[in-house]
């Protein structure tokens, strides 16, 4: 029997949605919320920040050049109102049930080392030739301990001081990206060093460039770009074309996803 003074730990995911000239973030994690909440089953808080500062971007499926804010995410252990956090981009889709499984491994906080691109997987990203291994702060576990609250008070810092980080961890694009300040943070963290515990034990999968349609196919997702398809075991996937995620077509794949 239950002890009725046990606390319960507290489970949710929270996404950081800031819209922009181009893109209607808000709608796109008021989607994504659905689809956690179907398929992890815990609620979605969605942080807006009234004052977020923003870079500019290539957009790859548009040829444009856009507005781009991503930062704030540094707040996500001050901003979470659970125990046990996911912090989930807008765009990584959750398709499956994987992700449950992180509330029960033992640890501080949890982030992906591996990324596969659905349409390429040769394709590999670095930091820079002389840099970190690549993370990824796509989606990010933690829980309310005071070593989780380290790693995000270092990503605080590198948030705040980036150009000396920049050129200190040998980073060659310019823009900050949250996925650069995690892995520095990580790397400090653990006496400088790619400690391998903290990570999710499978890679994320992405689907990157133009995309014109998604589908479920009997328990499979088939991808569409211009010039080719795709078909692959469902499973929770990241978009980068924001495009796409603000049309009818991606309406409709919400809903037969949640069906």
């Amino acid at each position: 029997m239950q002890n009725s003074n046990e606390h319960v730990k507290s489970k949710g995911a929270i996404i950081f949605a800031n819209n922009t000239e181009d893109t209607d973030y808000v709608s796109i994690a008021m989607a994504n919320a659905r689809l956690i909440e179907r398929y992890l089953e815990i609620p979605t808080s969605i942080i807006t920040m009234e004052e977020s500062s923003s870079n500019k971007r290539l957009d790859a499926t548009t040829g444009k050049v856009v507005e781009w804010k991503n930062k704030g995410r540094s707040q996500a252990y001050d901003a979470s109102p659970y125990d046990e956090t996911l912090l989930i981009d807008a765009d990584y889709l959750i398709l499956d049930q994987d992700l449950k499984a992180i509330f029960d491994i033992v640890g501080d906080y949890m982030l992906f080392d591996k990324n596969l691109y659905a349409t390429d997987p040769s394709i590999s990203e670095t930091m820079g030739t002389y840099s970190l291994p690549f993370v990824w702060a796509t989606a990010v576990f933690f829980r309310k301990t005071e070593r989780a609250k380290k790693l995000f008070d270092l990503v605080k810092v590198i948030e705040k001081n980036y150009p000396y980080y920049r050129a200190l961890y040998n980073i060659e694009v310019g823009n900050y990206r949250n996925d650069y300040a995690f892995a520095i943070a990580h790397y400090i963290l653990n006496g400088y060093s790619m400690s391998d515990k903290e990570y999710i034990p499978w890679p994320m999968i992405t689907v990157p460039g133009v995309l014109n349609t998604l589908e479920i196919q009997d328990n499979r997702i088939a991808v569409r770009t211009p010039d080719k398809a795709y078909l692959f075991p469902k499973q929770s996937i990241h978009i980068l074309s924001k495009h796409y995620l603000q049309t009818e077509n991606f309406r409709k794949f919400v809903e037969s996803s949640l069906a």
